[in-house]
C-alpha cells in the first residue's frame, strides 16, 4: 500500500514490519478506521510510536472526517487460524460450506511456517481445484496473519456426500422452479413461400413475446411499409457505391404490433418488392430490443390466409388489468435513506454483479399478515428496500392498521400487537405510497409468490394492481446453493451475512436483498 511506503521512508524503514489489515468508513458517524497488523514475534508499539504513526497518517491523507488508528498483532494460534479460514469458505464457498467438517482442515504450525492441509471429498475437492480456490486462500490468510502458508489438498476418496440430501435437493429444486408458460398458438391458412424456407408450425400472437427471441413464428398483417437503402461495409471495404435495399413494415395480429425490418439481397430484392400494405403474411425471425421498441428481423415470408375467429387468446386466463398510473406524492409513508449497520470497508473489492442487477431496478419486500389466505387475511406491515446499480439506497417501512384483530398467534411471531397498528396507516393509504416506491421497479421477495399474493390482495381494494417482474430469490439460492433447509436464515447464515429481528418485515427484505445481491455476484 502507498502509505505504508510513504511511512517507511519518512521514518527510515523503522516500522516496515507493519501491514496494513483493514480500512472502513463508517457513513454514519463519519470517521475512518486503519488497523495495522504487526508479527506476533515482535515487541507491542510504545504510545509514542504510536502517536508517531498516527500524526503522520492524519497529516498524508488529510482527510475532512476523524481518523482512528488501530492495532493488531498477528497471533498464530492454530484454532484461530482454521476459524478464521472455515469463516471464510462459509462466505466465498457456501454451496458447498454445508459439507466441510473441522476434522477435514488440519492447520500445522512450525514457527512462522503454516501448513494447511485439506481432506475433501471428490465433488468439494473438484470445486477447489476448478475454481482456483488454493490461491484465493492464501491471499486470505497472507492478508490477516503474518506467516509463510502452505495449502495442501488432498481427495478423500472414501467419504461421499449423502446422497438423501443431494435428492431432497433435486425436490425442492425442481418443485420451486418457475412453470414454463404455455405458448398460445393458433392457424392460418395457404401458407406461399416468397423468401427463406416452408414455414409449417402455426404462429404464435405478437402480445406478449420476450425482448429477444430467436426463431421466432408470426403472423399479420402489414402497414407503413418502406423501402430504404443502404450499402454494406463489406461494400464500403472494398471502395465501392452499391446500394442495397431493407424494407420496414408493422406486423399486426389481433392481440398486438411489432416493428418488421427484412435486408433482401441481389436474389431477393425483386421477390421483396411484391410486399406492399394490407398483405397477411407469415414470417420466421428473431426478435431483439432497441433503444425504443422490439423489432423482429426476418429470416423467411410466406403469404397467408387468416381467419380472425373469436378463440380467447389468453386461453381463458383470467385478465389483469394493465395501468399506467403515477402518483406524485406519497400519502402518509416517505421512503428514507436506507444506512447500513455494517461499516463500509473502502479497501474491499466492490462485487461485480451480472446483467439482471446491472441493468434493472428492484424493491425487495416482505409483509407481516394476520394469516395465510390473502383473499381473508390482511397485511400488517410491509418492509422494502430499493436496489439501484447494486446498491441498496432506500427503505420503506410501515404498519397497517387492519380491520380485524391481529391473532394472538401473530403477535407472538412478529411481536406485532394491536396497540400498535391501532393508530397505522389505513390499507389504501400505505399500499397506494408502496405502490409509488415501486414505480419502473422489478421485485424480489423470498418465496416471493405469498408476499406477492397478498400485496395484490391489499392494492385490489384501492383499486390498484401491480403488474411487475417479479423475482424469487429462495429458487435462486435452491438453484446455487446446496443446504439442508432453505428458510431465508439457513441461507443467510451460509452466505455469512446478517439477519436481525427475524419475522418483521424490514429486516427480512433488508436479508433478502443482501441474499439476492450476493447469489448474483460474478
Amino acid at each position: 500500500m502507498e502509505i505504508l511506503d510513504k511511512l517507511n521512508k519518512e521514518f527510515n524503514y523503522k516500522y516496515d514490519f507493519l501491514r496494513v489489515l483493514k480500512v472502513e468508513y463508517n457513513t454514519l458517524l463519519s470517521y475512518c478506521e486503519i488497523w495495522f497488523l504487526y508479527p506476533e514475534n515482535n515487541k507491542d508499539l510504545i504510545d509514542e510510536e504510536k502517536k508517531e504513526i498516527t500524526d503522520f497518517i492524519k497529516k498524508e491523507l488529510n482527510l475532512t472526517c476523524e481518523i482512528k488508528i488501530k492495532f493488531k498483532k498477528s497471533y498464530l494460534d492454530e484454532n484461530l487460524i482454521k476459524k478464521h479460514l472455515i469463516n471464510y469458505l462459509k462466505n466465498v464457498n457456501s454451496s458447498l460450506f454445508a459439507y466441510y467438517k473441522d476434522e477435514n482442515i488440519e492447520v500445522i504450525r512450525n514457527n512462522y511456517n503454516i501448513i494447511i492441509k485439506f481432506n475433501l471429498i471428490k465433488e468439494i475437492y473438484d470445486y477447489f481445484s476448478y475454481n482456483n480456490l488454493k490461491e484465493n486462500i492464501l491471499n486470505e490468510l497472507n492478508k490477516n496473519f503474518i506467516a509463510n502458508f502452505n495449502v495442501e489438498i488432498k481427495e478423500n476418496s472414501n467419504d461421499v456426500i449423502d446422497d438423501k440430501i443431494l435428492i431432497e435437493h433435486e425436490k425442492e429444486l425442481i418443485k420451486n422452479l418457475p412453470q414454463p408458460k404455455k405458448v398460445v398458438r393458433y392457424e392460418v391458412y395457404e401458407p406461399e413461400k416468397i423468401i427463406g424456407v416452408d414455414i409449417t408450425p402455426m404462429p404464435e400472437y405478437i402480445k406478449g413475446q420476450p425482448d429477444e427471441k430467436e426463431s421466432v413464428i408470426l403472423a399479420g398483417e402489414i402497414s407503413n411499409l418502406a423501402e430504404k437503402t443502404y450499402i454494406s461495409r463489406r461494400t464500403k471495404k472494398k471502395g465501392g457505391s452499391e446500394e442495397s435495399y431493407y424494407y420496414t413494415f408493422i406486423l399486426t395480429d389481433k392481440s398486438s404490433s411489432i416493428q418488421a425490418i427484412y435486408f433482401s439481397n441481389k436474389t431477393t430484392y425483386k421477390k421483396a418488392k411484391l410486399l406492399k400494405d394490407g398483405d397477411k403474411i407469415l414470417v420466421i425471425g428473431n426478435i431483439k430490443k432497441g433503444q425504443r421498441e422490439k423489432t423482429i428481423s426476418l429470416k423467411s415470408i410466406s403469404f397467408c390466409e387468416i381467419i380472425n375467429k373469436d378463440e380467447n387468446i389468453e386461453e381463458k386466463e383470467e385478465e389483469k388489468p394493465v395501468q399506467n398510473i403515477h402518483f406524485d406524492n406519497y400519502r402518509v409513508v416517505k421512503p428514507t435513506v436506507y444506512m447500513p449497520l455494517k461499516q463500509e470497508n473502502i479497501f474491499d473489492k466492490t462485487p461485480t454483479y451480472n446483467d439482471l442487477i446491472k441493468n434493472n431496478n428492484f424493491v425487495v419486500f416482505d409483509v407481516e399478515t394476520t394469516g395465510l389466505e390473502p383473499t381473508v387475511n390482511e397485511i400488517i406491515e410491509i418492509g422494502a428496500v430499493k436496489i439501484v446499480d447494486g446498491k441498496i439506497k432506500e427503505q420503506f417501512q410501515t404498519l397497517i392498521c387492519p380491520e380485524n384483530e391481529i391473532p394472538e398467534e401473530i403477535t407472538n411471531l412478529t411481536t406485532i400487537t394491536n396497540d400498535m397498528v391501532k393508530n397505522a396507516p389505513s390499507n389504501n393509504d400505505a399500499i397506494q405510497d408502496f405502490y409509488k416506491f415501486c414505480e419502473n421497479c422489478s421485485l424480489v421477495g423470498y418465496n416471493v409468490a405469498f408476499d406477492f399474493a397478498f400485496i395484490n390482495s391489499s392494492a385490489k381494494k384501492a383499486g390498484l394492481y401491480f403488474n411487475n417482474q417479479t423475482y424469487d430469490a429462495m429458487v435462486m439460492a435452491k438453484n446455487k446453493l446446496y443446504l439442508p433447509r432453505y428458510r431465508l436464515i439457513n441461507v443467510v447464515e451460509a452466505l455469512n451475512l446478517t439477519l436481525n429481528n427475524a419475522h418483521r418485515a424490514l429486516a427480512d427484505a433488508t436479508a433478502t436483498a443482501e441474499v439476492f445481491l450476493k447469489l448474483n455476484e460474478i
